[in-house]
C-alpha cells in the first residue's frame, strides 16, 4: 500500500512540477546532443572518407622509380606477403592551353580497378583520341565537354616521346580519389603548380615501362582510414616493399646496362660490316665505269641510221597520245566523283539505320514509363488506403483519451468532496456527544427521536439507493464541481445551527443534529460508491494502455505526415512520367517521317549511281580501243625509230650514266666513310653513358603522399580536439544546472520528506522517489539529445567540410554507442550524485526537524555596507537586492556560471564568423596589394621577358608593376619539412607597394634587408620558428642552404619566404632569375585585372596569369558555406541560455514564494514585486555576460588555432559588435524569461505568508 502511494505521488510530482522536469530534460538533451554530436563528428568523418576510398578502390601504396618500372617489378610487388592486388600505371605532367593561359595538367592512365575516377558528367574515353578532365578544372576554365585540348611537354623533349597523341577530345568530367580537395600537387614545368588532371586510355602512352605501380594491402579495406590500425597494417607491408627495393633497383640497373651493351655490340658489328661493304663497293664501281665506256663507243657507230623515219613517226604518235590522255583524265575524274557520291550515299544509309535504332529505343522508353506509371498509381492507392485507416484509428484513440482525462478530473473532484464531508461528520458527532453528556434524555422524547431517526434513516436510505441508481444510469450527474458540493454541505451545517437556535428544547436540537448526521453519512456513502465505480473505470482504461495514447497519437500523426510527403512525391513522379510519354509521342511521328524520306532518297540515289557506272564502263571501253590502236602504230614505227635514235640515245644515256655513276660512287664512298666515323663516335658516347649511368632509385609512398589526403585526416583530428573542449562546456553547464535543480527540489520538499518519514516510510523508499525523478528526466533527455545530436551535428559539420571536399559524396553517420552512453552516464551520474547527497543530508535529521522549515540564513554585512559613500545612496529595494545576491551565494555563482557559459558559447560562435570573414579583406586589402601575377615562360629570352614588363608599364589600367622570383621550395626546422613559396623582389624598395610585411599584433612594418629572410606567421608556428632562428631551405636543383629568419610577418592565405636578391645570391652563389611580374590596376576589379592579363598573354614571354581578385571571390564563396555551422552554434548556445535562465529563475521564485507573498501583504503591487526579482536577474545577467565574454575569448582563441587548415591562418579577432550581439541575445533571453516569470509571480497568493511556519 505504501509503495502504491509513493508511486502515485511520483507521477503526481511530475505533473505538478512539469516545468522543472522539462527544464532538466531539455538541459540534459542539449548538453548530451552537443557532446555526443561533436564527438561523433570525428569518427563519422573517418567513416565517410573510408567508405568513399573503399568505393573508389583507392590504392594503399604507390611505388615510383627514377628509371621506370617493369613487368618484373610488378610481379615482384604482387608476390609480397600482404599485397592483395597490384596494377601498373602511366602518368606525366604537360602544358595545355586554356584560353590565353598555359596551365600545367597531370595526365594519367585509367586503371582497370584501382583509383577509380567518378563520372560527374559525360562518359569515359573509348579510343586514343578521347579523354576525361578534372571536373573542378572544367568548372573554373573556359573548356567544356566536346572541346579539344592540346598538350605539350613543357620541356625541350617532344610530347610524342611520351604520348602518341597531343590533341584529345574532352568526353567527360570526372573526380578522382587521388585529389579529394583543391590541391593538385606541384611540378617542375610551367608555373610549378598543377591545375588539374586528365584521364586517358592506357594505350595513349608510348612508354616501355610503367611510371608508377599501385598496390593494395590485404585487410586494409576492413580497417578505417586515418586510424592507427590502418596505418600499422599498411606500414607493415610498406616495410616489406622497402625490403625488396634494393634487389629490384639492381635488377633494373643490370637490365638497362645489359640492354645498352647489346645495342652497343650490334652497333660495332654494323660499323665493321659497313667498312667491308665500302671496300667492295669501290671495286664494283670501277668495273661498272669501264663497261659503260665500252658501250658508248659501240653505240656511236649506229648514230646515223633511220633518222628521217623517226621524226615523222614521232610527230604522229605524240598527237594521238595527247588526245587519248586527255580523254582518260576526264573519265578518271568522272569515276572519282561517282565514288565520292557512293561514299556519301553509304554514310546517309548509316545515319538512317542509326535513326531507326533511336526510334526503337524511344519506343522502349515509352513502354518503360507506362509500366512505371502503373506502379506509381498502385502505390498511391495503397497509401490512400493506409491514410484512411490511420485517420480512423486517430479519431477513435483521441475520443478514448479525452474520456479518460475527463473521468480522472471528475474522480479528483469527488475525492475533494469526500474529505470535506468526513471533516463535517466528525464535527457534528463531537457536538452530539457533548449534548448527550449535558443532560438525561426523556424516554418518550427518545422514542419519538428514534422513530424520527428511523423514518429519516429509511428516507435517506431510499435517497442513497435512488442516487446510486441514477449514477449507474447516467454518469454525467457525477460531474459536479468540488466548490458547489462544499457550499451545499456548509449550507446544511449552517441551517442545522439556525434550527438549533430556534428550538426551545435541547432534545429537539439533538434529534435534529442526528438527522443531519445521518444525511451526511448517507451522502458520504453515495460519493464513496461513485468513487469506487470510477476507480474501476480508470484502472480498466490504464490497463488497456490509455496512458500511452498521447505517444500513439504522435506516431499516427507522424505517419500521416510521412504519407502526405510520399503522396506528393508519387504525384510529382507521375507528372514527370506523363510529361516524358507526351514528349516521346510527339517525337515518334517526326522520326517516322524522317525515316520514310531518307529511304526514298536513298533508293533514288542508288539508281542514279548505277546508271552512271554503266556510262563510265562504256567510255572506258572506247578509250581502251584507242590505246590498242596506238600500240599497233608504235609497232609499225618501232623498226624505223630504233634505226634513227638508237645510236644517239645509247651515247647520250651512256655518257650520262657514266658521269652519274662516277659521281654517285664518290658520294656513296664519302657518305659511308662519314657514317662510319659518326657511328664510332656514338659508340664511344654510349660506352661513356653506360659508365656514367646512375643507379635507379625506388620511392615507396602510402596515401599520405596524395594531395589533401593527410589534410582530411587532420581535419578529423581537429574535430576531435574541438569535441574534447567545446561540447564539454555545453555539457558542464547543463550538468551543473541539472544538479542545482535536483538539489533545490529535495530541499523544497523537506516537510514532505519529514511527513513520509514520520508515517514509517523507509529511507530508501523516500529517496527512490527523487532518484527516479532524476533518472527519468536525465535519462530521457540524454537519450533524446543523443539520438538527435549524433545525426544532425555530424551531418552539418561534414556537409560544411564538403566545401573543401566537393567530390566526396559519401556521408556516413552511424550511431556511436560509446559517446552516447558516456554522455548519458555522465549526466546521470551528476544528477544522481546530487540527488543522493541531498536526500542523505535531509534524511539524517529527525522527522520533527524535517517537518519544520529550515532556519533562515544568518544575515551578514555585505561588502558595499563597508563603503558608506555608496551604501547610503541606495534605497531600500536596491539594498535588499544586494543583500539577496550575497546571501544566496550558491544561486549567485550557478547563475553567473550558467549565463557566462552560454554567453561564452555565443561569443565564440560570432567570433568564429569574424575570424573566417576577416581572411579575405586582411589578405588582399592590407597584405597583398597586387591584382595579378604574370608567370614568365622558362624558355623565354631576356628580350621577351623585357617586352612583358614594358607592356605592363605602358598599359593605362596598370598603376604599378615589378619583377619578382616566385618558386616553390621546401623548408625544414626540427626535422619537419614544409612547402612554401620563395619570393624575391627585383626592386626591394618598391616591394612594399605590392606586399606589406608587418607584425599581426603590433602592426609594426618590416622591410627586407640583407641580414636574413622573413617568414609568414602560420608556417613559423608550424615549424616552431621565432625571429632569430635559422631554417634549412631545400631546392631540387640547387640543394640545401641555411638562412636566418629576421622577422615573422602576418599572412593568412598560403606560406611565403621573403628575401632580398643579395641574400639569395649569397646562399646560392648566383643572381636570381626573375620569373614573374606583379601588377596593380587602378580600380582593382576582376574585370580590369583580367583585361590586362589577356593583353599581356599575347606576348611570347608570358606563360600564364593569376588574379588575386578572382581568388578573393572564390574564398568568399567558400567561406560563406561555413555560415550554417556558425548559425547552429549560436542557436544551440541561445537555447541553452534560455533553458538555464528559465530553470534558475523558476527555482529562485519557488524558494522565495513566502518572501514574495509577504511583500504583497505589505502592500507591494505585482509590478513592484516583479521589479524586486528582476533587479537581481538583471545584475546576474550583466555579471554573467561579462564573465562569458572572458570565457568566449579564451574558447575562441583555443578553437581557432585548433581548426586551422595547413594553408590558411584564420583571424584572431572578435569584432566589438560580436560581443554586443551576444550580450543583446543574452539580454533578450533574460527579458523573455522575466516575462514568463511575471505570470508566475502574479499567481503567488498572499495567504502563503499567513500560513503557519510550523
Amino acid at each position: 500500500m505504501k509503495k502504491k502511494a509513493l508511486r502515485k505521488d511520483f507521477y503526481m510530482e511530475i505533473r505538478r512540477s512539469l516545468g522543472r522536469f522539462l527544464s532538466i530534460f531539455f538541459i540534459v538533451a542539449i548538453g548530451c546532443a552537443f557532446f555526443a554530436g561533436i564527438r561523433s563528428s570525428e569518427p563519422d568523418m573517418r567513416y565517410s572518407g573510408d567508405q568513399y576510398f573503399d568505393r573508389t578502390n583507392l590504392m594503399d601504396l604507390q611505388v615510383i622509380s627514377t628509371m621506370g618500372l617493369t613487368d618484373e617489378d610488378l610481379d615482384a610487388i604482387g608476390e609480397i606477403d600482404g599485397v592483395s592486388a597490384v596494377e601498373g600505371g602511366y602518368s606525366t605532367d604537360v602544358l595545355c592551353t586554356e584560353g590565353d593561359n598555359q596551365v600545367v595538367m597531370h595526365v594519367m592512365s585509367l586503371l582497370p580497378s584501382m583509383n577509380q575516377m567518378q563520372m560527374e558528367d559525360g562518359r569515359f574515353p573509348k579510343n586514343e583520341k578521347e579523354c576525361v578532365v578534372d571536373a573542378r578544372f572544367l568548372e573554373r576554365s573556359s573548356l567544356k565537354i566536346g572541346d579539344e585540348i592540346q598538350v605539350s611537354s613543357g620541356t625541350e623533349d617532344s610530347i610524342t616521346d611520351t604520348l602518341k597523341n597531343n590533341t584529345f577530345t574532352i568526353v567527360g568530367s570526372v573526380s578522382s580519389p587521388c585529389y579529394i580537395s583543391f590541391q593538385r600537387g606541384s611540378t617542375t614545368i610551367g608555373d610549378g603548380s598543377i591545375k588539374g588532371f586528365i584521364g586517358v586510355e592506357e594505350e595513349v602512352f608510348d612508354l616501355d615501362v610503367y611510371t608508377e605501380i599501385y598496390a593494395q594491402v590485404e585487410g586494409a579495406k576492413d580497417l578505417t582510414v586515418f586510424t592507427d590500425a590502418y596505418d600499422e597494417c599498411v606500414n607493415e607491408v610498406m616495410d616489406r616493399v622497402e625490403a625488396v627495393k634494393e634487389e629490384r633497383e639492381n635488377a633494373r640497373y643490370d637490365g638497362i646496362v645489359s640492354e645498352a651493351q647489346e645495342k652497343l655490340d650490334d652497333a660495332k658489328q654494323k660499323v665493321k660490316d659497313a667498312e667491308e661493304d665500302l671496300a667492295q663497293g669501290k671495286a664494283d664501281a670501277d668495273k661498272k665505269l669501264s663497261d659503260a665506256r665500252k658501250k658508248l663507243e659501240d653505240a656511236q657507230k649506229e648514230l646515223d641510221s633511220g633518222k628521217n623515219a623517226l621524226q615523222a613517226s614521232m610527230a604522229q604518235l605524240a598527237s594521238s597520245r595527247i588526245t587519248l590522255t586527255a580523254k582518260q583524265k576526264e573519265l578518271d575524274q568522272a569515276a572519282q566523283e561517282l565514288e565520292k557520291n557512293s561514299s556519301t550515299l553509304n554514310e546517309k544509309s548509316g545515319e538512317l539505320d542509326l535513326l531507326k535504332e533511336q526510334r526503337a529505343l524511344l519506343q522502349e522508353q515509352r513502354d518503360t514509363l507506362t509500366v512505371q506509371k502503373a506502379e506509381l498509381e498502385e502505390k498511391l492507392a495503397q497509401m490512400q488506403e493506409t491514410r484512411q485507416t490511420l485517420e480512423e484509428n486517430q479519431a477513435q484513440l483521441k475520443t478514448q483519451y479525452e474520456g479518460y482525462q475527463k473521468l480522472k478530473t471528475t474522480y479528483t473532484e469527488l475525492e475533494t468532496q469526500q474529505k470535506a464531508l468526513q471533516e463535517q461528520c466528525s464535527i457534528l458527532e463531537e457536538q452530539i456527544r457533548q449534548m448527550e453528556q449535558a443532560g438525561a434524555e426523556d424516554g418518550s422524547a427518545g422514542d419519538a427521536a428514534d422513530e424520527t431517526e428511523g423514518t429519516s434513516g429509511e428516507k435517506e436510505k431510499e435517497k442513497a439507493e435512488s442516487g446510486q441508481t441514477e449514477a449507474e444510469v447516467n454518469s454525467e450527474k457525477t460531474e459536479m464541481t468540488a466548490t458547489q458540493d462544499q457550499k451545499q454541505i456548509t449550507d446544511r451545517v449552517d441551517e442545522s445551527a439556525d434550527v438549533s437556535q430556534d428550538q426551545d428544547s435541547p432534545d429537539a436540537q439533538l434529534q435534529q443534529m442526528k438527522a443531519q448526521l445521518k444525511e451526511m453519512q448517507t451522502s458520504l456513502a453515495v460519493i464513496e460508491a461513485k468513487m469506487a465505480e470510477m476507480q474501476k473505470m480508470i484502472d480498466a482504461a490504464e490497463q488497456a494502455g490509455i496512458t500511452e495514447a498521447s505517444s500513439k497519437l504522435e506516431e499516427i500523426q507522424a505517419g500521416l505526415e510521412a504519407l502526405s510527403v510520399g503522396e506528393v512525391q508519387i504525384q510529382e513522379g507521375m507528372s514527370q512520367i506523363d510529361s516524358g510519354i507526351t514528349q516521346i509521342d510527339d517525337n515518334l511521328p517526326v522520326m517516322d517521317s524522317y525515316i520514310q524520306q531518307g529511304e526514298t532518297a536513298l533508293s533514288e540515289g542508288k539508281e542514279q549511281i548505277a546508271a552512271a557506272r554503266s556510262q563510265l564502263a562504256d567510255g572506258q571501253s572506247q578509250i581502251d580501243v584507242g590505246w590498242q590502236q596506238i600500240e599497233e602504230g608504235e609497232k609499225q614505227i618501232t623498226a624505223a625509230k630504233e634505226k634513227i635514235v638508237s645510236g644517239q640515245e645509247e651515247i647520250s644515256k651512256g655518257w650520262a650514266d657514266y658521269y652519274d655513276g662516277e659521281k654517285k660512287a664518290e658520294d656513296e664512298i664519302s657518305d659511308g666513310e662519314k657514317k662510319i666515323a659518326d657511328a664510332k663516335k656514338e659508340i664511344q658516347d654510349a660506352e661513356q653513358e653506360i659508365q656514367d649511368l646512375s643507379h635507379p632509385k625506388w620511392y615507396v609512398y602510402d596515401r599520405n603522399n596524395l594531395p589533401d589526403y593527410t589534410g582530411y585526416g587532420e581535419n578529423a583530428d581537429r574535430m576531435k580536439a574541438i569535441g574534447e573542449v567545446f561540447p564539454l562546456l555545453f555539457f558542464l553547464v547543463a550538468a551543473l544546472i541539472s544538479l542545482t535543480t535536483m538539489t533545490r527540489m529535495v530541499e523544497e520538499e523537506r516537510t514532505l520528506i519529514g511527513t513520509l518519514k514520520a508515517l514509517g516510510y523507509e529511507r530508501h523508499s523516500i529517496a527512490a522517489k527523487y532518484l527516479g525523478y532524476a533518472v527519468l528526466a536525465t535519462l530521457s533527455g540524454g537519450v533524446f539529445g543523443v539520438l538527435i545530436g549524433e545525426k544532425i551535428l555530424p551531418y552539418i559539420i561534414i556537409t560544411a567540410y564538403k566545401i573543401m571536399y566537393v567530390y566526396m559524396p559519401d556521408i556516413v553517420i552511424p550511431y556511436n554507442l560509446y559517446y552516447g552512453v558516456t554522455a548519458c552516464a555522465a549526466a546521470l551520474a551528476c544528477t544522481l550524485l546530487a540527488t543522493i547527497f541531498s536526500c542523505l543530508k535531509e534524511l539524517r535529521e529527525q522527522s520533527a526537524e524535517l517537518m519544520r522549515p529550515p532556519a533562515p540564513k544568518q544575515g551578514k554585512r555585505v561588502f558595499l555596507e563597508r563603503i558608506p559613500f555608496i551604501w547610503k545612496r541606495l534605497n531600500f529595494t536596491w539594498k535588499s537586492t544586494v543583500r539577496n545576491l550575497v546571501r544566496y551565494k550558491k544561486r549567485f555563482f550557478m547563475t553567473v556560471f550558467g549565463i557566462g557559459g552560454c554567453m561564452g558559447l555565443m561569443v565564440f560562435g560570432f567570433g568564429l564568423k569574424d575570424s573566417i570573414s576577416a581572411i579575405v579583406p586582411l589578405q588582399y586589402n592590407e597584405i597583398q596589394l597586387y591584382d595579378g601575377n604574370v608567370i614568365l615562360s622558362d624558355d623565354a629570352t631576356d628580350e621577351e621577358k623585357e617586352n612583358v614588363y614594358v607592356s605592363l608599364s605602358q598599359n593605362q589600367m596598370v598603376t604599378a608593376s615589378a619583377e619578382d622570383l616566385l618558386q616553390k621550395v621546401t623548408i625544414r626546422s626540427d626535422g619537419t619539412w614544409k612547402e612554401v613559396y620563395l619570393n624575391i623582389p627585383e626592386n626591394v624598395d618598391r616591394f612594399s607597394q605590392f606586399v606589406v610585411l608587418q607584425d599581426r599584433i603590433t602592426k609594426e612594418k618590416y622591410a627586407l634587408d640583407d641580414d636574413g629572410a622573413v617568414l609568414t606567421e602560420k608556417m613559423a608556428k608550424d615549424l616552431n620558428v621565432k625571429a632569430g632562428d635559422s631554417i634549412t631551405v631545400r631546392d631540387e636543383e640547387k640543394g640545401d642552404v641555411t638562412v636566418k629568419i629576421t622577422h615573422i610577418c602576418e599572412n593568412y592565405m598560403g606560406h611565403y619566404l621573403y628575401m632580398t636578391p643579395a641574400v639569395y645570391e649569397k646562399l646560392y652563389g648566383e643572381a636570381p632569375e626573375y620569373n614573374s611580374v606583379y601588377y596593380r590596376t587602378a580600380d582593382r576589379t576582376t574585370e580590369e585585372a583580367t583585361t590586362v592579363g589577356e593583353d599581356i598573354l599575347k606576348n611570347d614571354g608570358a606563360l600564364s596569369v593569376s588574379y588575386t581578385t578572382e581568388l578573393k571571390e572564390q574564398v568568399d564563396h567558400m567561406l560563406k558555406s561555413l555560415d550554417m555551422v556558425v548559425v547552429v552554434l549560436i542557436i544551440s548556445a541561445g537555447m541553452l541560455a534560455f533553458v538555464v535562465l528559465y530553470n534558475l529563475n523558476n527555482i529562485n521564485i519557488t524558494e522565495r514564494k513566502r518572501e514574495l507573498a509577504t511583500l504583497k501583504v505589505l502592500g507591494f503591487y505585482d509590478q513592484e514585486v516583479s521589479a524586486y526579482v528582476y533587479r537581481e536577474n538583471v545584475l546576474l545577467t550583466v555579471i554573467g555576460a561579462l564573465f562569458g565574454m572572458l570565457i568566449g575569448k579564451i574558447l575562441h582563441r583555443f578553437i581557432i588555432v585548433t581548426v586551422e587548415v595547413d594553408t590558411v591562418m584564420l583571424g584572431r579577432n572578435i569584432d566589438p559588435q560580436s560581443y554586443l550581439y551576444a550580450f543583446l541575445l543574452t539580454v533578450v533571453f533574460s527579458a523573455f524569461v522575466n516575462l514568463v516569470m511575471y505570470f508566475k509571480l502574479k499567481k503567488i497568493d498572499m495567504v502563503e505568508s499567513l500560513k503557519s511556519v510550523e
